[in-house]
């Protein structure tokens, strides 16, 4: 049997407009309904139909905190379930059963702290670092920062048991801030939930015409 990491996107829709996001204007705001989940069961099926078994199922966009609570709780129900039921199966072939994961910008994530906490779903955020640069680049569509309500939302991580994480884009002008990003780093490993030793930077591309 082919194993696979299952990496899907349940909506195009994003909450923010970051100077350097590679889908340009390809995020939408039409909110995706109960078919997000149908699409998941849908394709889960067909692959294990074809002999091809998901080890790992996460979540991604787009920004999947754009979803509904009902829809997004029953998303990591889905993959609970499919964990629990298949748990055996992905451990024989030689794979730690995981949890639900999310990736995402972190502006939404209060949205849905009771689902995350009910199915331990482990979270990759990410953020821009240093704090100075990160409200020049990571806005909502209104042009507003962010900086604020997203630090707010890690402080909520602190409740949940699950594994969270964040990683930072940078540019060239980044790197002019180097001390500041250590003290950055610094501030949320001393100060938060983050363990910063599990950390990436991901470096930016001049994906539209705005990019620095």
């Amino acid at each position: 049997m082919t194993c696979i990491h299952l990496l899907y996107v349940p909506t195009m829709a994003c909450n923010m407009q970051c100077r350097y996001c590679y889908l340009e204007d390809q995020t939408v705001d039409k909110q995706m309904g109960h078919e997000a989940l149908e699409t998941l069961s849908f394709a889960v099926d067909a692959f294990r139909d074809a002999g091809i078994m998901p080890f790992n199922i996460s979540l991604h966009g787009g920004e999947v905190t754009t979803l509904s609570p009902d829809v997004f709780r029953s998303l990591v129900s889905y993959i609970s379930d499919y964990y629990a039921q298949h748990g055996d199966e992905i451990r024989t072939a030689g794979f730690p059963v995981g949890r639900p994961h999310i990736k995402t910008n972190l502006y939404g994530l209060d949205r849905h702290i009771d689902a995350i906490r009910d199915f331990q779903v482990s979270v990759s955020g990410s953020l821009d670092l240093p704090f100075s640069l990160h409200d020049e680049y990571r806005v909502t569509k209104g042009g507003e920062p962010t900086l604020d309500r997203i630090l707010k939302n890690v402080k909520q991580m602190e409740s949940l048991p699950n594994r969270k994480k964040v990683s930072a884009t940078i540019f060239r002008e980044h790197y002019l801030r180097t001390d500041e990003i250590i003290e950055d780093i610094w501030y949320l490993h001393r100060n938060t939930c983050l363990d910063m030793n599990d950390f990436n930077f991901m470096i930016g591309f001049e994906y539209n015409t705005t990019s620095a």
